[in-house]
């Protein structure tokens, strides 16, 4: 391969850097018009209970139980479903035993 004039090579870098900017301002506007921006994404990610590292000992212990409580309670409620769905009687999650 024949190599380019030295007087070339700066004109490259020119031109793969003006590529690679107008790369990164399309990028750009295409995340803006998409909302790849948007800070309510924290309101959508997050649950209500989420925030507990800010909360002292007590306040975490109560929060970790009533989030244990709802999943708990979740998860027989969709037992329940599929239970009722599949058309089983019961659908305690074998909790029927236990005090």
């Amino acid at each position: 391969m024949p190599e380019l004039p030295t007087l070339w090579v700066p004109y490259v870098w020119v031109i793969s850097a003006v590529l690679l900017l107008i790369g990164v301002v399309i990028a750009v506007i295409w995340g803006f018009r998409k909302g790849q921006f948007d800070e309510k994404i924290k309101y959508q990610m997050f649950e209500e209970l989420d925030d507990d590292m800010y909360l002292d000992e007590g306040e975490q212990d109560l929060a970790m139980r009533q989030k244990k409580l709802t999943r708990e309670a979740r998860l027989r409620r969709e037992a329940d479903e599929e239970n009722a769905e599949a058309g089983k009687p019961g659908g305690d999650g074998g909790a029927s035993g236990q005090a």
